[in-house]
């Protein structure tokens, strides 16, 4: 996600109830700040990989594959076996610094990718569970072309949605009634200031990552 968008997903998704939220970044210093906002849980993708954190590989799809019921419960027996190995393997063994699958394979229900990036457009369709939503708010160069698993987005019923932007006049009461009653946490949402002056600074600032959360450019 970008920092001026990320911050003000993870308030609206716990704004509105969402029980477990998942912050991905590059850097663990956002990913800390993204806690104050919502996250539950944390994936730095320059060091994990954010599908296998969210969910391990469907084996069970794999497996299922006799003709018969009897060996369709012995090869979901089988999966079973191979999924909790897989669980007491990570658990006991000496890498198991790595955290386990944080949804237990089935995916979140709703993945909003803020980004714009192919490989992020990616990720987050690969995210969601059966059913699920992958939401695309970020904005990429002219060009620039997001690819998908068209067997899964078809058999898993994924749903992958293009958001531009809210209803000002509609939306927007609702946002600042919310700001009102303390749910969104508007006093560490901005993290740094700069005067008129140091406004190419600010969008340099930007574009290099340097900004954890939302700059505010002053202008008087």
């Amino acid at each position: 996600m970008t920092k001026t968008k990320c911050s003000s997903c993870l308030q609206i998704a716990r704004a509105f109830g969402a029980s477990d939220i998942i912050a991905v970044d590059v850097q663990d210093e956002k990913l800390e700040k993204a806690k104050t906002f919502g996250a539950t849980a944390t994936i730095n993708s320059k060091i994990e990989d954010p599908i296998e954190r969210i969910k391990f590989f469907d084996l069970l799809m794999i497996l299922r594959v006799g003709h018969n019921r009897s060996s369709q419960l012995w090869f979901s027996f089988l999966s079973f076996q191979i999924v909790a190995f897989k669980y007491l393997w990570r658990t006991l063994s000496s890498d198991s610094m790595l955290p386990l699958e944080i949804t237990g394979g089935r995916g979140v229900d709703i993945a909003v990718e803020a980004l714009g990036k192919p490989v992020t457009f990616s990720q987050c369709t690969q995210s969601v569970r059966d059913g699920g939503k992958a939401v695309m708010i970020g904005l990429a160069q002219a060009g620039a072309i997001g690819e998908i698993d068209i067997n899964r987005l078809v058999r898993r019923k994924v749903q992958v949605i293009g958001s531009y932007g809210g209803r000002a006049r509609q939306d927007l009461p609702k946002l600042v009634k919310l700001a009102e009653s303390g749910i969104f946490n508007l006093a560490d949402a901005v993290t740094r200031k700069y005067g008129f002056e140091e406004a190419g600074k600010a969008f340099q600032d930007l574009n290099q990552g340097k900004i954890v959360s939302r700059a505010v450019v002053e202008i008087m």
